[in-house]
């Protein structure tokens, strides 16, 4: 059997409650002949994107936890779940990025393949205010209703919100119960970030998708073990300018097995520092 079809015509599980299967499943079953068999259970208790339950565990972790709870309740021995995490880019000063988590766990093989995709395109606003201020400007920025909001009671013990609004009118009546919840009288408006209420964000899950899927169809080349691909790189270059060692300078992605001890570097097209870079050039 061809290595790209080891597990063409099974099953896996989808452990998700915020409708990702249509996101994944395309991805799933062109590259790898996988059905994605979607169980909506709660997957809250990792952590929520409103902060009404805070994840204890890294996004990967939380994927990990996802997939094997799908797996246990299922029963099935493959596995797969994301998560997503957003926030201030940690490269680019004043951004907003989106760094979505995929898993793929397989029990028979006793591996887990994991990717990340990491997108300045996501909807993440939030705004402070009151019963009948104007927010014009702020549902243009956050892209109401097609994207659809969270209120939160600001200072609330413990946190009361309302989820999932995509009217103007749901809007209205949300600020003005959470304001009677609010020790401040002041509310919080903010993008309702699942994936199910977030546009934007659901492309960014199915990009992630199409990743995890082609690695995990991309074989180790000394044990031919599913999942062969990036897991780090090596840095140090010469600077362009000055031929000074830039240590931070990128020189080859490591690519390695998640079953064996295998790696290979693969060089980058640039073989000289950027001196943008250079401590020397650019003190």
């Amino acid at each position: 059997m061809n290595h790209l079809d080891i597990y063409r015509g099974h099953l896996a599980v989808l452990t998700s409650q915020h409708e990702k299967q249509r996101l994944l499943a395309p991805s799933f079953r062109e590259v790898l002949g996988v059905e994605l068999i979607e169980r909506a259970l709660d997957t809250d208790k990792f952590g929520t994107f409103s902060g009404d339950i805070e994840r204890s565990a890294s996004p990967l972790d939380t994927a990990l936890a996802k997939a094997r709870l799908g797996m246990k309740v299922s029963g099935l021995p493959r596995g797969v779940a994301s998560e997503g995490s957003i926030g201030p880019d940690l490269f680019i000063p004043f951004a907003i990025s989106d760094i979505e988590h995929l898993v793929w766990v397989d029990a028979e093989r006793d591996i887990v393949v994991s990717e990340s995709y990491r997108s300045l395109d996501i909807r993440a606003a939030s705004t402070r205010t009151f019963v009948g201020a104007e927010l014009g400007g702020f549902l243009q920025r956050a892209d109401f209703p097609r994207h659809r909001l969270i209120v939160k009671a600001e200072n609330s013990s413990p946190l009361f919100c309302i989820k999932g609004i995509g009217s103007a009118q749901e809007l209205e009546a949300a600020i003005t119960e959470c304001s009677r919840h609010s020790a401040t009288g002041a509310v919080i408006v903010e993008s309702d970030l699942r994936a199910h209420c977030s546009p934007s964000r659901q492309a960014n899950i199915a990009a992630a998708a199409r990743l995890l899927a082609v690695r995990i169809s991309t074989h180790c080349p000394e044990c031919r073990t599913p999942g062969w691909g990036k897991v780090g790189v090596e840095r140090g270059l010469s600077c362009r300018a000055c031929s000074s060692f830039v240590e931070q300078a990128v020189r080859g992605d490591l690519l390695g097995c998640v079953k064996c001890d295998y790696k290979k570097l693969e060089l980058r097209v640039e073989s000289r520092a950027d001196p943008a870079i250079c401590n020397w050039c650019n003190p």
